[in-house]
């Protein structure tokens, strides 16, 4: 999705979802920000799983990546990718066609719901599963069902679309009574302010590169995204000064992301060093490998109620 955003389009989106929305009898924000505060102030780490997967033997975004990646790392975090089919119905896919992941030809947008579900996924090592793309519901279901987080990924292409994928996609998490359990991905400060209007009761992550991002958020609700280039420690500490938790990425293209350059060595030592600078939250290509290089941080995250 792009980082562009159209401010006049987006202060009319916000206007509309505030009138539309009741917002939450407290003000201190939705039942998981205090999971997150305990993280952040308990020596824990979150491990945020790229498109759910732990092994080149899942397909991403499926029910088998969930259940194994949410099964082997407590509290997980599984990033996951939301789309419309042309009959409305919500799957996950991370492109905009079926080939690259599946059997499947064609654009998710331009298909039904049975002819996106004829295709089978293909694991990252060319098998081919018997599974289909989930449902958004489905890949909720599952979730729950290994105590892990949701993180929905909001990326459509353009932002009039974003708004529309966020309203099918929270009616969908309030269906399902996930709303305890489920974060919502954005891409600016200025979209997350149209989608924490929508859904107050849920976790936003929202693209920031300052702290003035966050004029008009509720900081309690709010999970920094702040890139996957290099650390920013001296943003992490001020974002934690107003009770806003980190995230980082290390994943990314093959070759290029911070995980390989980390794994050349044979020693990943560089994740404690991301905890020690302040990343509350590490998005990764290769949640095991931080697991394995933060499993006390990990255990003290999973000592937070939730």
């Amino acid at each position: 999705m792009s980082r562009f955003v159209v401010p006049a389009l987006l202060t009319g989106l916000l206007a509309s979802a505030c009138a539309a929305t009741p917002m939450r009898e407290s003000a201190e924000g939705p039942a998981m920000a205090a999971y997150f505060d305990c993280v952040r102030t308990g020596g824990g780490v979150a491990i945020s799983a790229h498109r759910a997967q732990s092994a080149d033997d899942q397909a991403e975004n499926s029910i088998g990546a969930i259940e194994a990646t949410g099964r082997a790392i407590p509290g997980a975090i599984l990033e996951i990718d939301a789309v419309l089919t042309r009959d409305g119905k919500l799957v996950l896919m991370h492109d905009e066609t079926l080939e690259r992941t599946s059997t499947g030809r064609g654009k998710v947008s331009d298909l039904t719901f049975a002819e996106v579900r004829a295709a089978r996924l293909e694991a990252t090592n060319g098998t081919v599963t018997d599974e289909p793309p989930p449902t958004l519901r489905e890949a909720l279901d599952a979730a729950g069902r290994v105590g892990a987080i949701a993180s929905i990924d909001l990326k459509p292409a353009d932002e009039a679309a974003t708004i529309t994928l966020a309203r099918a996609v929270i009616a969908e998490v309030r269906q399902a009574g996930a709303q305890d359990r489920v974060i919502l991905i954005t891409y600016s400060p200025e979209t997350a302010r149209a989608v924490a209007a929508l859904a107050p009761e849920m976790m936003i992550s929202a693209g920031l590169n300052d702290v003035a991002g966050l004029e008009g958020l509720n900081p309690a609700q709010i999970l920094a995204w702040t890139g996957t280039r290099e650390p920013r420690p001296a943003l992490w500490r001020t974002l934690a000064e107003r009770g806003v938790e980190s995230q980082f990425g290390t994943l990314g293209a093959p070759g290029r992301r911070l995980d390989d350059q980390y794994a050349a060595d044979g020693n990943p030592s560089e994740y404690r060093e991301l905890f020690d600078q302040g990343a509350v939250v590490i998005a990764t290509d290769t949640p095991l490998v931080v697991k394995s290089v933060l499993a006390a941080q990990v255990a003290a995250a999973e000592r937070c109620e939730r």
